[in-house]
């Protein structure tokens, strides 16, 4: 009987252990909930962040993820892939608006609820171009059909109204009462909680998160490290263009004059940090990063070992233009104008300052005709024992390249001939500065 009875209270210890062991697994790691902040140009800088974020927000199994809002919108793409986390995420999540304009409104929008601050505005979700136009044509109605189908999916899913998410991006929409013909729907705190697009409106962030239900959740704010503040820096169009033209320009001048240091130097900072600000936040692509590097061997190879041949400088611009768009996606005029722009004037100040440099000579033609015979730039050297020797051309003379004559190497024009390099030639003039070469027979 005692031995049933010690049977019996060890059982009773083994469950309530079990159920011990249960009950703590299932509580939360955290009690704090976290303040998440999109604000600013929404692109793939802050949806990796808000990913990260939300990945932390999940494994401390927090209560909720207060999102405040505060953007002028940005790219579709980016606005999308946030939408589908915001959706995603297993953590309840609360939309706090101070402004939610065209790509904002949607990330708003895919939250659990939304709370409208004082002032605060949310809509005007019209897709349009770089120079800040509408979309038009096939393309245009393309990307407008999936955004306006985007808009009330995810206002159906969370219990939104259809119509007015659907105004903000279709002209063509007609609300009556709401919205005419041909206007973008824009709502204001209070009619957006008048029309079914936000919850509630609130006074503070705090007094939001309490009417959403959460009122005794403590919060945390997760915000950027300074390296992600670093990499969303260096990741701006503006920024990432200047960094790309002065480190192709940099490495091109160091090929060009070979031993300055300084140029080289300058550009492989460069480069780094225009890899380095895509990285650290978050955004790398690897393909893009191995297509900029083609691009960079190709230039290099047009400027040191196909002078003048154009095609293959012509495939090094094309792969860095496709790694540029394949980074930056929309964002990629911005970004390609302006590393035009700097890449044009770096290479003016290369043509000014290097003019004698020797790759330079002999991409660029250094002698003016005169009947058969060619007269050599101020930069050629003059040596009259060098009449009667013979050599081998080092470039295509066209009529003027450099040749090896007899183990010296030296600047020389084709007498009224093409001469493709490697061809043996034979001095047969010098006069002055001028060193006339012909094919030996």
């Amino acid at each position: 009987m005692k031995s049933v009875r010690k049977f019996m209270l060890l059982f009773l210890v083994i469950l309530g252990s079990i159920g011990l062991a249960q009950t703590t697994a299932q509580a939360p790691k955290n009690s704090k909930g976290v303040i998440i902040e999109i604000k600013g140009e929404i692109g793939p800088t802050v949806a990796a962040f808000l990913k990260t974020r939300l990945e932390q927000a999940e494994s401390k199994n927090a209560p909720v993820a207060v999102l405040e809002i505060d953007t002028p919108g940005g790219r579709v793409d980016s606005a999308i892939e946030m939408s589908d986390l915001i959706l995603g995420s297993s953590v309840p999540t609360v939309a706090i608006v101070k402004n939610a304009f065209s790509a904002g409104a949607l990330i708003a929008m895919s939250a659990e609820q939304v709370v409208m601050l004082p002032g605060s505005e949310i809509g005007a979700a019209l897709p349009i171009s770089g120079a800040g136009e509408a979309l038009q044509g096939d393309y245009g109605e393309k990307i407008n059909s999936a955004l306006r189908t985007k808009f009330k999916s995810v206002a159906e899913t969370r219990g939104r109204n259809k119509d007015a998410a659907e105004g903000m991006v279709n002209p063509n929409k007609v609300i009556p009462g709401l919205k005419a013909k041909g206007e973008i729907l824009t709502l204001t705190s209070s009619d957006a909680v008048k029309n079914k697009i936000a919850n509630l409106e609130a006074r503070t962030l705090e007094d939001g998160v309490k009417a959403a239900g959460f009122g005794n959740v403590k919060l945390e704010r997760l915000e950027q490290s300074t390296a992600e503040q670093v990499g969303e820096f260096l990741s701006q169009p503006i920024v990432a263009g200047i960094l790309l033209a002065v480190g192709v320009i940099g490495l091109a001048v160091e090929l060009l004059h070979p031993g300055v240091a300084a140029p080289g130097i300058i550009g492989g900072i460069s480069l780094l940090a225009y890899f380095a600000g895509s990285w650290l936040s978050g955004n790398g692509s690897s393909v893009a990063m191995l297509l900029l590097v083609a691009g960079l061997a190709l230039l290099a190879a047009e400027l040191v070992l196909f002078p003048g041949s154009t095609v293959v400088g012509l495939l090094g611009a094309a792969s860095i233009l496709a790694s540029i768009y394949l980074q930056f996606g929309n964002e990629f005029p911005t970004v390609a104008g302006v590393g035009a722009i700097f890449a044009g004037i770096g290479l003016g100040l290369m043509l000014w300052l290097l003019p004698q440099s020797p790759v330079l000579k002999r991409m660029f033609l250094q002698t003016s005709l005169e009947g058969n015979l060619a007269s050599v730039g101020a930069g050629t050297t003059t040596n009259s024992s060098l009449m009667g020797r013979y050599g081998t051309a080092l470039s295509d003379l066209r009529p003027a390249g450099t040749a090896d004559l007899e183990g010296e190497r030296v600047d020389v024009v084709a007498d009224g001939e093409f001469i493709t390099r490697g061809s043996l030639l034979e001095v047969v003039r010098v006069e002055g500065r001028r060193i006339v070469v012909k094919t030996r027979v």
